[in-house]
C-alpha cells in the first residue's frame, strides 16, 4: 500500500531462537566497508528514514489492541471477569460527569460490538470490554494500573531481554507517580483506559512484544531472544505456567481471532494449520497516524513460529500486515513444517500434527 517503513521479526516461542529480523528500509552493507560510494554514504547516513536504526530491537512502539491477551491473563487470574461474562458494546464507554450528568466522557470503540466474552472480544478487538476490564465500569472494578503495570513485569515488559545484538531498548511502562512528576497532573481514569487497549504512554520493543505472545502461545516460558545459535541458548526468563487456565482461554480467544467471521485476522482461516493471532492498530503523532501491527504463532497447539509485522504509518491498519503475515506463514508451512514431516515420515518416524 505504499508504506516505506516497517520491520518483521519471527521467533521459535519454544527457545527463543530469532528466525528472521527485517529492518525496513534497509542499506547495502558493502556501501559502507568500503572506500568509494561517497554519494550513496552520505544518502544512508542522513536519511530521515533512518535505515541504521535497528527498529526490532531499539524501536519503541504503542502496542495497540495486541497487549489485550495480556489484559485477559491478568483480569482472568486476579478474578476481575470470568471468560463466560459478557459486556456490552454499543461502539463506545460512558463514563459520568458528576459536574455535568448530560454531558458525559465518552471513550471510544472502533465499532459497535455487541455483547462480548472474553474470546469474541479478543477476536473482534473490543475497545469497551478492555477498558472495563483495565480500568472497571459499572459493576466490573478492573484492575487499575497498579496491577495493570505488576502484570506488564512480570511478562518481561519494560526491561531489556538481553538479545545478543547491541543497542536494545527497555521499553517504557507510565505510573501515576510518573505522570504526576512530568505533568504535575493526576493519573486519571482516562489513562487506564488508554493503556489497557496499548495506548496512551506504554511503550514496547517488538523483541518484548512478540516474546510476551510467544508465551502465551507456548503455555507461559518467556525466553531470551538470542541471533547465535552456537552460544549457550534456551534460557527461561520468566516462567508463568502456573497461569496456565487464563492462558488457554487466551490462547482460544487468539484462535478466533482467525476463525471467528468477525475475526480480524480472518484473512488466515485457509491457512493449512490453525493460527493464533491479535491485530493491532496504535494511534501516533496525535492521532494524526497509526503504526498496523500483526502478531501470531502457529500451529496454535504447539507454536513453532511466532510472528510479528508492524507497518508505520499505515494506511489501512490491518490491510497493511495481515497479507504480510499470510504469505509469510504460508511459506513456514510449506518450506519447514510440511518439508520436515515428510523428512521424519521417509526414514519411519512418527510425525505429531
Amino acid at each position: 500500500l505504499g508504506r516505506k517503513i516497517g520491520i518483521g521479526l519471527a521467533i521459535n516461542p519454544q527457545n527463543g531462537e530469532i528466525l528472521a529480523l527485517v529492518n525496513i528500509p534497509s542499506f547495502d552493507n558493502n556501501i559502507l566497508g568500503g572506500p568509494g560510494h561517497n554519494k550513496e554514504k552520505a544518502e544512508i547516513l542522513t536519511s530521515q528514514s533512518k535505515p541504521l536504526f535497528n527498529r526490532v530491537v531499539s524501536g519503541l512502539y504503542n502496542p495497540g489492541s495486541t497487549i489485550k491477551p495480556l489484559v485477559g491473563v491478568a483480569a482472568l487470574t486476579e478474578g476481575v471477569i470470568d471468560s463466560t461474562r459478557k459486556i456490552f458494546s454499543p461502539g463506545y464507554l460512558d463514563i459520568p460527569n458528576p459536574y455535568n450528568p448530560d454531558a458525559p466522557t465518552r471513550y471510544m470503540d472502533w465499532r459497535p460490538q455487541g455483547n462480548v466474552d472474553l474470546a469474541a472480544a479478543l477476536a473482534q478487538s473490543s475497545n469497551v470490554y478492555f477498558y472495563t476490564v483495565g480500568g472497571g465500569a459499572g459493576d466490573i472494578k478492573g484492575l487499575g494500573v497498579t496491577r495493570l503495570r505488576e502484570w506488564w513485569e512480570k511478562f518481561s515488559l519494560g526491561r531489556k531481554m538481553g538479545i545478543d545484538l547491541p543497542g536494545e531498548g527497555s521499553g517504557f511502562l507510565p505510573s501515576p507517580e510518573w505522570k504526576e512528576e512530568k505533568t504535575k497532573k493526576p493519573w486519571l481514569l482516562g489513562d487506564t483506559y488508554n493503556v489497557s487497549i496499548g495506548q496512551g504512554d506504554l511503550l514496547l520493543t517488538p523483541l518484548q512484544l512478540l516474546s510476551y505472545i510467544g508465551a502465551i502461545g507456548n503455555g507461559g516460558k518467556i525466553y531470551r531472544p538470542f541471533v547465535n545459535f552456537d552460544a549457550e541458548h534456551s534460557e527461561v526468563l520468566e516462567d508463568l505456567s502456573n497461569y496456565e487456565s487464563a492462558i488457554k482461554e487466551v490462547q482460544e480467544g487468539m484462535r478466533q481471532v482467525v476463525a471467528s467471521p468477525l475475526g480480524t485476522a480472518r484473512l488466515l482461516s485457509d491457512l493449512p494449520f490453525v493460527v493464533g493471532a491479535k491485530t493491532g492498530t496504535a494511534q501516533i503523532h496525535n492521532n494524526e497516524q497509526a503504526n498496523a501491527i500483526f502478531v501470531g504463532y502457529a500451529p496454535a497447539q504447539n507454536p513453532q513460529i511466532a510472528l510479528l509485522v508492524l507497518v508505520e504509518n499505515s494506511k489501512e491498519g490491518s490491510l497493511n500486515t495481515i497479507p504480510i503475515a499470510k504469505d509469510v506463514l504460508n511459506w513456514y508451512y510449506i518450506n519447514r513444517l510440511k518439508v520436515f514431516a515428510e523428512s521424519e515420515s521417509s526414514f519411519g518416524g512418527k510425525v505429531q500434527n
